[in-house]
């Protein structure tokens, strides 16, 4: 009977984190103790001691360096892939570490080859970078009339069934839709998308399937193999806790000769793990820190924990900025919230120009960096949640939001 009750303690013990989640874990990070990270989103931040093991890796790097380059980081990197691949669920073989998203995403656009009359679809609140690489593709490599931009409102951002309805009447009327790109967890504003029942529905039209899933790593469980999608991408730095900058690029096996990376090296003609592993010279260690960074998320708590606890923060935090600033968050729905929210900003902030005057207000005044944006009519903030923070932080910016605007002297609009 004792060692039934040792075992359900232990048990017991082993559900909750090893760190109560909150300001007791600043300490662990490096950040600036003036500083309330809101925007954890657009960088992530590292713990120290990923820093610690970032220099760990640079220092065996520089004791020998025509063995760590011809040898041993090749060895690490191959290991890095098989741990990974086990967290999101796939074939390693599948998966290939890279710089950011933006690097996979223009490897491949401009590796895919496209027929006259083909097309690529891709929604409005797609990430900046992405409609800056289609606007390239527009100009250099297809025309204008095969990308195609479907736009999206508060509605269809929360009801997937409306959201497929409005990209079928689209496909409908400009027909051979070879390629869509969405995103899973897109920037701003910040929507967790329903990408398992998008994937099918595309799959089933025969369609290609790019997802820009940034902010997804870390954030949200990631199944690979069940979400099954042609190509996917994600930046651990984001909410994995890596070190700047590092991304998993997914292609499935039959797509995968078709892509190659922007840089061509040794490794062209190879496997696609080889072509996309040695692009010259560099410095391999923050992809390393991916390692590090699965298993400093395993001293917090469980992963499941840390989803849950941002989660609900980003949801409570949510409520607490809309009821401060007598406004609305822009997701009614909680299951299209992920680890980041959207609210609406006190109604006086009803231009470009002002939304612009109170970002720079805050982030020279105050030393806070708040998203904003116009979308669908209004104007939103994002914000991100994160294991660090609580409730206190959000209520701490909200008033200095509201401090902001009371001081600052809004110039009428000329019309």
């Amino acid at each position: 009977m004792k060692i039934v009750i040792c075992l359900c303690l232990i048990l017991y013990w082993l559900s909750f984190p090893v760190y109560p989640f909150g300001h007791s874990l600043l300490p662990l990070f490096s950040l600036d103790p003036s500083y309330i990270n809101i925007n954890h989103g657009s960088y992530g931040s590292a713990p120290k001691y990923i820093h610690e093991k970032l220099q760990e890796y640079q220092l065996k790097a520089e004791r020998n360096p025509d063995r760590w380059f011809r040898l041993d980081v090749q060895i690490e990197m191959e290991n890095l892939r098989k741990k990974l691949s086990k967290y999101v669920n796939c074939d390693p073989d599948d998966l290939v570490i890279i710089d950011n998203v933006s690097a996979g995403i223009n490897s491949i656009l401009k590796s895919l080859k496209f027929q006259s009359n083909e097309t690529i679809l891709y929604y409005n609140i797609a990430y900046g970078m992405v409609k800056l690489t289609l606007q390239y593709l527009s100009t250099e490599i297809f025309t204008q009339k095969q990308i195609i931009q479907i736009e999206l409102n508060h509605q269809t951002i929360q009801n997937t069934n409306l959201l497929l309805k409005k990209t079928q009447d689209i496909i409908n009327k400009i027909k051979n839709v070879k390629l869509i790109i969405f995103d899973h967890i897109s920037s701003i504003p910040a929507i967790l998308f329903d990408i398992e029942s998008m994937l099918k529905y595309f799959h089933s039209q025969g369609i290609l399937t790019l997802i820009d899933g940034a902010h997804a790593i870390g954030a949200i469980e990631l199944n690979l193999t069940k979400l099954n999608p042609d190509f996917y991408l994600s930046n651990t730095h984001k909410w994995l806790y890596t070190h700047r900058s590092s991304c998993l690029l997914y292609i499935k096996k039959d797509l995968q000769k078709l892509i190659h990376p922007i840089i061509t090296s040794f490794g062209y003609l190879q496997s696609f793990q080889n072509e996309f592993f040695w692009l010259g010279t560099k410095d391999y260690s923050s992809y390393l820190t991916i390692s590090d960074a699965l298993d400093f998320r395993q001293t917090i708590a469980n992963e499941i924990d840390i989803y849950n606890y941002n989660h609900q923060l980003a949801i409570q935090a949510g409520y607490l900025l809309a009821q401060m600033w007598n406004s609305s968050i822009l997701i009614s729905n909680e299951k299209f919230i992920s680890t980041m929210n959207n609210i609406e900003l006190p109604v006086i902030i009803n231009t470009l120009d002002k939304m612009n005057i109170l970002y720079q207000k805050l982030i020279n005044q105050y030393n806070i960096f708040l998203p904003m944006i116009e979308f669908d009519k209004k104007f939103y903030c994002r914000i991100s949640a994160q294991i660090y923070m609580e409730l206190n932080d959000y209520q701490t910016v909200g008033k200095i939001v509201l401090d902001a605007i009371s001081i600052i002297k809004f110039l009428p609009s000329l019309k």
